[in-house]
């Protein structure tokens, strides 16, 4: 029995002091801010055959850190002049199912820069002279439907150095449902 007791005695020890510490987010290397709109869908009332839908994104350099006076710089915390979040356009079809919409080479690109691995990467550019990290394209409408653009709220660093701290962004979009979903329809 006192076996027993020695055992639960020395698990328990083990949680508490596992327990103390700085922060989980700390000691793993990253840092979680969030911002208001950082990401942007330009939205219309009504959308029409060949109409364009344009999404930004566009955030500074230096962001209020909660508990924090001065600003984070998260291009000196990162190393990291890229960030980028994921997006998808789905149709609906006449069945009521959903199904991926290729982008590919279709995307116009007016700032910042875009890859379709696994769907579609919006990388957002530090701009040095503005300090602002920024991606703007448009999506052209090529057939009439009923779509949604899906997009991620959570904004990464692009870096390969792992000896910084990996800064992520939360971030709210205007416009899109509680599953970060914009839902329109092309006439």
């Amino acid at each position: 029995m006192k076996k027993i007791l020695n055992y639960v005695t020395a698990f328990l020890s083990l949680i508490v002091l596992s327990s103390c510490g700085e922060p989980d987010e700390i000691v793993m290397g990253s840092k979680t801010i969030t911002i208001d709109n950082a990401i942007q869908i330009e939205a219309k009332s009504s959308y029409q055959l060949n109409d364009v839908l344009y999404v930004n994104a566009t955030f500074s350099r230096y962001l209020q850190e909660k508990g924090f006076d001065t600003l984070l710089d998260i291009y000196k915390s990162t190393s990291s002049d890229e960030y980028y979040f994921n997006f998808y356009l789905e149709k609906k079809s006449a069945y009521g199912t959903w199904s991926a919409i290729d982008l590919g080479e279709k995307l116009i690109i007016q700032k910042g820069k875009s890859s379709n691995y696994y769907g579609n990467t919006a990388i957002c550019l530090l701009d040095q002279v503005t300090n602002l990290y920024e991606f703007r394209a448009g999506i052209p409408l090529l057939e009439k439907g009923t779509y949604r653009l899906n997009i991620s709220k959570t904004i990464f660093p692009s870096y390969s150095n792992n000896s910084y701290i990996a800064v992520y962004i939360e971030t709210t979009i205007n416009g899109v449902d509680e599953n970060g979903r914009f839902n329109f329809s092309v006439d």
